[in-house]
């Protein structure tokens, strides 16, 4: 799939992709991944819809941009961004970005509207996504818990995350990773400081 069909994709979930974000000071998507995995005394909220509770996609939908509303995921054009497998388009490279989005008049994040690639939220009824609103300052996750519901998972500050703090430290002497990602962390927490 071309970055043509990537935003045809996210197009039938009702979002509009605006741009593909470079590599720089951003957070990168590896650590906004780590939200689930921090502690709430690190600024982590968690929101928990039952998957056997009726209506649970339009339940989820409606908690998700509740959230992403109130709690500062959209900027004043209401754009975010949403972490995507850059090897969906191209085979060189398959680490996962942040593509710049926004959301079309009509939209459903939960439900499966594109056969072709599932992997941008997960699959119907078993989200796995990760969002950043483009100031760095809020991580939204979906994940699944083993109980069988689906969590919404708020990180706020998450350069002030002590579990991603630690993580980037040790990821920079890991020489399994390439040397340009494995500095990523680091210059993101120094720029966020």
């Amino acid at each position: 799939m071309d970055i043509a069909g990537i935003a045809q994709a996210l197009a039938a979930s009702g979002l509009r992709m605006h741009a593909v974000e470079e590599p720089g000071n951003r957070m990168p998507v590896w650590a906004a991944r780590l939200a689930s995995h921090c502690r709430h005394n690190e600024g982590r909220r968690d929101f928990v819809i039952n998957r056997s509770d009726p209506g649970f996609l339009e339940a989820a939908n409606s908690a998700w941009f509740r959230l992403a509303n109130d709690e500062g995921l959209f900027d004043r054009k209401g754009e975010f961004l949403l972490a995507v497998n850059r090897a969906e388009w191209d085979d060189e490279l398959s680490d996962m970005v942040w593509v710049r989005v926004g959301l079309m008049d009509e939209w459903d994040i939960f439900r499966s509207h594109s056969d072709s690639y599932p992997d941008i939220f997960g699959y119907e009824g078993y989200p796995e996504f990760v969002m950043l609103s483009t100031d760095g300052n809020l991580v939204l996750q979906a994940t699944n818990w083993d109980n069988g519901s689906m969590g919404l998972v708020l990180l706020s500050r998450p350069h002030r995350s002590a579990t991603i703090r630690e993580y980037a430290q040790r990821r920079k002497s890991n020489p399994s990773i390439p040397e340009s990602r494995r500095i990523d962390g680091i210059n993101w927490l120094r720029s966020a400081t």
